[in-house]
């Protein structure tokens, strides 16, 4: 087969069709979803610190006008500064099923302490949706998530969006989340012994001092401002909490409390408690919690679209 050279689009390249002895023959599937990786986005500034996006872009071939649901999802590192390359492959496995995935960098409590973490998680999402037609997101479809640490934050944004509170925009675009995944949060920073192997836990040299700025035993009415359930009867939507069972780093009793303050306000809330899992690892990526996932993603787009209907 000879071809000329000319300005092919992919409709009018001429397929290759000639016998070739030996060779096999497969059929490409052109509706399977591949991701792309755009690293280290910076989203804001912030006392000359540049904040970055960790991107994962589902695409479809010779399919542009697909929108694809959003994830902000908040990277855990005990407050501390993120390894937000650390969870690229497992959440690979969300952005491979069709959802854009931004992992948010947050000051770090070296550098701010709290409400810092939620107030860039919330500017991350603003930045996000003002990319939407670049980054091909369906703005209407957008989720919080986190995990350890970054369950906290996720928890604090996706319950707190809409009231004002911890927030400093950086432009005009409206959050508007349809639902929050907390994934083993550290989001109770009061409750007693809720660290098990933090030694010095509440103390300010623990991972929760240093995010408050000061001896949490001295100062616990200020700091529940932090703890997720404080906003457990404010206007949220969805949300889906696990947690492992023999958790180390975070007791497990953090999120039945939450649960629990949900529950008693009348809220739409999940849990699942996970057990034998340790905190983390590959008990949050395995078939069947992506398809938990996906279901609770389903419900809180349902939902919402339920909603506009009814208006």
């Amino acid at each position: 087969m000879i071809i000329k050279p000319d300005n092919y689009t992919y409709e009018t390249m001429p397929e290759y069709m000639d016998d070739v002895p030996g060779a096999r023959r497969i059929k490409a599937d052109l509706d399977l979803i591949t991701v792309d990786y755009i690293p280290d986005v910076v989203y804001d500034t912030k006392d000359g610190v540049d904040l970055h996006l960790q991107i994962l872009q589902p695409k479809i071939f010779n399919k542009e006008d697909v929108l694809f649901p959003c994830i902000i999802y908040v990277q855990g590192s005990a407050w501390k500064k993120q390894n937000c390359y650390r969870d690229i492959p497992n959440l690979s496995k969300l952005a491979s099923r069709g959802y854009f995935v931004a992992i948010v960098e947050y000051r770090h409590s070296e550098i701010a302490h709290f409400p810092a973490q939620i107030i860039d998680t919330k500017n991350a999402a603003r930045y996000v949706l003002a990319h939407k037609e670049e980054y091909c997101i369906d703005a209407n479809r957008t989720i919080i998530m986190g995990n350890s640490s970054g369950g906290h934050t996720s928890s604090m944004v996706g319950m707190t969006f809409r009231s004002g509170l911890f927030d400093e925009p950086i432009n005009d675009e409206i959050l508007d989340f349809k639902g929050i995944v907390n994934l083993y949060g550290s989001i109770e920073l009061t409750l007693r012994y809720g660290f098990p192997i933090t030694l010095d836990s509440q103390l300010p040299t623990s991972p929760e001092g240093m995010v408050m700025g000061w001896n949490i035993l001295e100062h616990m009415e200020e700091t529940e401002k932090a703890n997720s359930k404080t906003y457990a009867a404010y206007d949220y939507p969805p949300m889906l909490i696990m947690h492992g069972t023999k958790d180390r780093l975070v007791f497990c009793q953090q999120s039945v409390n939450l649960f629990q303050a949900c529950q008693e306000a009348g809220k739409d809330v999940t849990f699942y408690l996970v057990e034998g899992s340790d905190h983390g690892g590959p008990a949050f990526y395995q078939e069947e919690v992506l398809d938990i996932y996906e279901a609770f993603f389903a419900k809180c787009f349902k939902k919402n679209n339920a909603s506009k209907e009814a208006l």
